[in-house]
């Protein structure tokens, strides 16, 4: 079981290093060195400063702290309408499918003196 709290990692500062990461993450330092070098290592943005490499905490906490996604109330209901990226939209004409009306922003315009 590891002691490392939210907390404790936001308190190291902005940024951390490889041996601090490892512990936090409870595997050795060398598993977390050959995966940055081989440019495997994802879970976090990694820093490099000369020879040095940092770890930002503020990616290691969004890693192991996430927020659950938001359940999706009707997942059948698109959130946009379909046919707004439709070529032939016209101004305040509502759809035959949706019934939605386009914004002003998704008509197409010619221009003046063209």
């Amino acid at each position: 079981m590891s002691a490392w709290t939210r907390e404790a990692i936001a308190a190291l500062g902005p940024v951390t290093d490889v041996p601090t990461l490892a512990a936090i993450l409870d595997v050795h330092k060398d598993t977390v060195y050959a995966a940055i070098r081989r440019g495997e290592w994802t879970a976090t943005r990694v820093l490099t400063l000369g020879r040095k490499i940092k770890i930002p905490t503020r990616d290691l906490i969004a890693l192991l702290y996430a927020p659950e996604p938001a359940q999706q109330v009707n997942p059948a209901v698109p959130s946009q309408c379909q046919q707004a990226a439709s070529v032939q939209v016209t101004a305040n004409q509502p759809h035959t499918s949706c019934g939605c009306t386009p914004a002003d922003s998704a008509v197409i315009r010619t221009l003046r003196g063209a």
